[in-house]
Order: structure tokens, then sequence, then C-alpha cells
């Protein structure tokens, strides 16, 4: 796996700062408990308590089977990109009654790439490099389970490479995602979560591709889960 120089620093700053407040760090009242290491042990419902969904949020994530379906014209000549990510959000949750009103934003790094597909297969090669999203979500809680719906804005970039005529070019991709997930309360520490999203991005032009087949038209179908830690 080799890693990709440019575009990368908001995602890593992004999955640096929620990896942090996960293993250690939290914005408690008392000083003494800024540096607090979350307790891992399973909560009973007796344990837990009330639970609140009010706050700030962070979240390391991973997301498996990461495929990005390209279309357009272009996906002729190119194998739909796959892999895995990792990545990171950061949100913040307000509880009114058993309703959750939240924004969040998250960024992940991608490992998903593709070759040529078809006739000269051997001369295309595509990479997502990285892509996130900001939305809105919109939940209700059922104590410790909340179900919730998502949506906003989506970005990534995806790079195209020609080694017939040794072009390449990585273009930036704008549109727009939905979705939904699930997220439990494993103790008063943390919770977990899983969601599904769908991304679906504008078409673009990409001049390492031939002319006539140079659109393409990307979208994903995103599974994720991950950590959530409230403070």
């Amino acid at each position: 796996m080799k890693l990709r120089s440019s575009g990368r620093v908001a995602v890593a700053s992004l999955a640096l700062a929620a990896i942090a407040s996960v293993v250690g760090a939290s914005v408690p009242a008392s000083a003494q408990d800024w540096f607090r290491i979350p307790d891992l042990s399973y909560a009973t419902d007796s344990e837990i308590g009330p639970v609140t969904r009010t706050g700030f949020i962070a979240s390391p994530d991973f997301e498996f089977s990461d495929e990005l379906n390209l279309g357009g014209t272009g996906g002729a000549l190119l194998q739909d990109p796959d892999g895995i990510s990792i990545g990171a959000k950061l949100g913040y949750d307000q509880q009114v009654g058993n309703f959750v009103v939240g924004v969040m934003t998250d960024g992940f790094y991608s490992f998903a790439d593709g070759n040529g597909h078809g006739a000269g297969a051997g001369n295309y090669k595509s990479e997502l490099n990285y892509y996130g999203t900001v939305r809105g979500r919109l939940g209700y809680s059922f104590g410790r389970l909340m179900a919730y719906g998502t949506a906003g804005y989506a970005y990534g970039e995806l790079e195209v490479k020609n080694f017939g005529d040794g072009t390449a070019d990585s273009e930036m991709l704008s549109g727009w995602t939905y979705g939904g997930g699930l997220e439990y309360a494993w103790n008063k520490d943390l919770m977990l979560h899983g969601g599904y999203r769908r991304i679906d991005f504008d078409d673009q032009t990409f001049s390492s591709l031939p002319a006539t087949n140079n659109t393409l038209s990307p979208e994903m179908d995103v599974f994720d889960f991950g950590l959530v830690r409230r403070f």
C-alpha cells in the first residue's frame, strides 16, 4: 500500500483528533479527568443509567468493501476501484426529548484502486485517494439504542493514470450523500455505531482518458462501523 502525497493533511488530522479523543481525551467538568482512559467494559442497564446524546462526538471509523462505481463513458475502460478505508468523524448532537439533531463531518483515506478493463486493460489504473462528507442527521433514541437518518454534501479525489501515453490526472469529486444507521450505548464512555451511506458524485472529465471516453460518473455504497466518544 503506497501513501499518496497530495490532499491528505485534512483527513489525517481529523482521524488523529478523533482517535485521541476516544483513546484518552475528553472535556469533563474536572481537569483531573481530561486524559482519563475510557472504560471498555460492558455496562448493564442499571449501571449505565439514563442515556443522553447531547454533546460533541469523536469517532475513529473503519469502512470495508468500498467500491467506487465509475460509470460514464470512461467506465468501460476501467475496473471499479475497490478496497478499504480508514478515517474519523467529528460532530455535535443535541437531544430534545427522544429526538436527536446533529451535524458532523468525516474524512477517509482510501486504499481503493482498480486496473484497466477490456482491450488495453494494462494501460489504465484508477485510485480513489480520499473522500468525506459534511452532513446533518436526525435520530430517535430508544434509550441505549438510537436509529438515525443522515444527508449532506460529499467530496473526494479520484486519480486516473494512462500508462500508454504516460499521462495522469487527479480530479476533485463533489456530490451528495444520504443514508442511516444505528448507535448503541456500550457504557457511559463509549457507544458503538454501524451505518450505510450512498454517495453520488457529479460527472467528472479526465484528460488522461481518450477524448471520446473521458467522462466518469462515480458513485459508491459505504458501510462503516466504529466507536463514538461523547464529551
